[in-house]
């Protein structure tokens, strides 16, 4: 009995995997699909593959392999060929980060690593690094300069700023806060509800 038990699991097991490999849809035989698919000439696959966020994300997969492969090989590769790839990806960076697909920080690591990869001298290597950094900070500080321009202007904000000193003042001089809060969570949460009360539509 025990043999024949044996015997007969796997032979279960292989006919329910050949039974659930050959139902796709059970009202529809397979040959009458594939003769539709035939007939449209285009797979669901090939449909999906050419929709534009495909083709971004296997446009924007072969920026990080030629990246990867550039840093790992650049050591080996002749000066000409370096400096054409290392271009081409400058351009990619360049594109991933107008397009807000790469931040200011991965970008900066990239196009350090493309000037560690690409220039041989020490110290031309240190002003161009030092270039790239000068250039992402004079950006933040304009990008900072015109968001606190932006908040001096918005009376929401200056309602909120205004209220904010008063909350701060009423939370720090209460005797006792409520729901067994720290004061410190008390005034995060109070905090929070003038700035939501402020921002209301």
């Amino acid at each position: 009995m025990k043999n024949w038990l044996t015997l007969l699991v796997p032979c279960v097991v292989l006919v329910a995997a050949i039974v659930w490999w050959k139902r796709d849809d059970p009202g529809r035989p397979v040959a009458t699909r594939s003769s539709v698919e035939a007939a449209d000439g285009v797979s669901p696959l090939a449909s999906l593959q050419a929709t534009p966020q495909a083709q971004e994300h296997l446009e924007r997969q072969r920026f990080e392999a030629d990246a990867k492969d550039f840093f790992a090989r650049s050591a080996s590769l002749r000066a000409v060929e370096r400096s054409e790839r290392a271009d081409a990806l400058t351009r990619q960076i360049d594109k991933y980060e107008a397009a807000g697909g790469l931040s200011a920080g991965e970008a900066v690591l990239l196009r350090t690593a493309l000037v560690k990869a690409t220039v041989d001298d020490p110290a031309r290597q240190a002003e161009e690094v030092a270039a790239i950094a000068d250039r992402y900070r004079a950006h933040a500080d304009r990008r900072m300069a015109a968001f606190l321009e932006q908040q001096r202007n918005d009376p929401r904000f200056q309602a909120y700023k205004a209220r904010e000193a008063q909350v701060v003042a009423e939370v720090m001089a209460a005797a006792t806060i409520p729901a067994g809060l720290t004061r410190d969570q008390y005034l995060r949460q109070r905090l929070q509800e003038e700035r939501e009360r402020a921002y209301a539509p």
